[in-house]
């Protein structure tokens, strides 16, 4: 072999060799560049998935809030109109009372309310209240009864109340009483 040849022998084994090399350490390269390029989308997979899920989580607060607050708005409101209407039934309800009181049929029920007040007292000592707006009454109610009444100083609108004092009994049948009774229990 020649110095030439020799030359050439070495140079192509060389050139091959060198190739041979720079392809392995080109792929150990890219492997390498592969790994972290993983790690990387890995990562960065993960950290979207935590903003999804942190961005769900504050948009699911930030609904439930709202509608929290549409809800409590929308309460105040019903409660509001439900307490208007409230008002104007029982006004109408007491006008209707007001209209009653001015017919014979009320006078029949004072008379019923006074008879069964002394027929509950069973003799003991009685105090039976009508209300001042129907002190014109009081006679004709005495007259048809044969009870000793006694015009209340307060105003209970109208009806009875009378008071066994001996047993600590109220007998109440006052239209008050009644409407605030029904005030309380009424419920749209």
């Amino acid at each position: 072999m020649t110095l030439d040849e020799k030359l050439d022998l070495f140079y192509n084994s060389a050139i091959e060799d060198a190739t041979k090399q720079s392809v392995e350490m080109i792929e150990e390269y890219k492997k390498s560049l592969e790994s972290v390029y993983e790690e990387h989308k890995r990562e960065a997979n993960q950290k979207a998935e935590l903003t999804l899920s942190t961005e769900t989580q504050k948009l699911i607060q930030k609904k439930n809030k709202t509608l929290s607050i549409e809800n409590l708005d929308f309460k105040r409101r019903l409660n509001e109109k439900m307490t208007e209407l409230k008002k104007i039934l029982f006004t109408d309800v007491q006008k209707k009372l007001e209209h009653f009181m001015n017919t014979p049929e009320y006078e029949n029920l004072l008379v019923k309310q006074i008879v069964y007040a002394l027929q509950f007292s069973k003799g003991n000592e009685i105090q039976i209240y009508i209300n001042p707006t129907d002190a014109d009454k009081k006679t004709s109610l005495e007259e048809k009864t044969g009870a000793t009444l006694t015009v209340s100083k307060i105003d209970f609108i109208g009806g009875t109340r009378a008071v066994i004092h001996e047993k600590n009994i109220l007998i109440d049948r006052s239209f008050l009483t009644k409407m605030e009774e029904e005030k309380d229990i009424f419920s749209l």
